[in-house]
């Protein structure tokens, strides 16, 4: 009997000796599924497995999933926090858009009297405005000139009239003393007669 453990013992090391030096150096699950059916033994049509390696590979197979699991995990919350960061930067986009076409027809127009108008339309009124305000300023020099005119030549002919009244006047207070002088001469000649 002890022969017989020793036996196993040694088969078991030279077995672990030999998986260790045949194990590559990706250890996947498929590479120790392939491994284990290699190293398992025959027996009619079927393959006898041992016990240690087929829960080694369980556990292996656990562990793998379990890493998969894991790294799904981290992978779709990552892709949600992408996706909420997209979601959150389009309507950032979004907004920032609506702002800028907002901005943008702001600039474009110009209030007046409470209206909005383009530019072009505000220009167009404005021009129109100025040169109404030159013309009008025109009109009024010209009709402005031309009373001064009327207004100076008026005075000339006030000035003229008044001369000729003061020259009338003159002449008719000689005539009326004129007159006087020869009514009293013909009252001091009736009166002395």
């Amino acid at each position: 009997m002890k022969s017989t453990i020793t036996l196993l013992i040694a088969i078991l090391f030279t077995a672990t000796s030999f998986s260790q030096e045949t194990t590559p150096l990706e250890n996947t699950v498929d590479s120790q599924f392939k491994t284990l059916f290699k190293n398992s033994n025959n027996y009619q049509e079927y393959k006898i497995v041992k016990k240690n390696a087929y829960v080694l590979l369980h556990t292996n197979v656990l562990d793998s999933l379990r890493n998969l699991k894991t790294q799904l995990k981290s992978q779709n919350t990552l892709i949600n926090s992408r996706k909420s960061t997209i979601d959150r930067l389009e309507k950032d986009n979004k907004e920032i858009n609506t702002k800028l076409t907002t901005a943008i027809n702001k600039a474009d127009t110009i209030g007046l009297f409470g209206f909005q108008l383009t530019k072009g339309k505000y220009l167009l009124i404005l021009y129109f405005i100025i040169s109404l305000l030159i013309t009008l300023l025109l009109i009024f020099i010209y009709k402005f000139k031309k009373s001064n005119v009327f207004t100076i030549e008026a005075k000339d002919n006030l000035e003229d009239v008044e001369n000729e009244y003061n020259l009338f006047r003159k002449n008719s207070l000689e005539r009326e003393q004129k007159l006087r002088r020869s009514l009293q001469d013909e009252i001091t000649k009736n009166r002395g007669n």
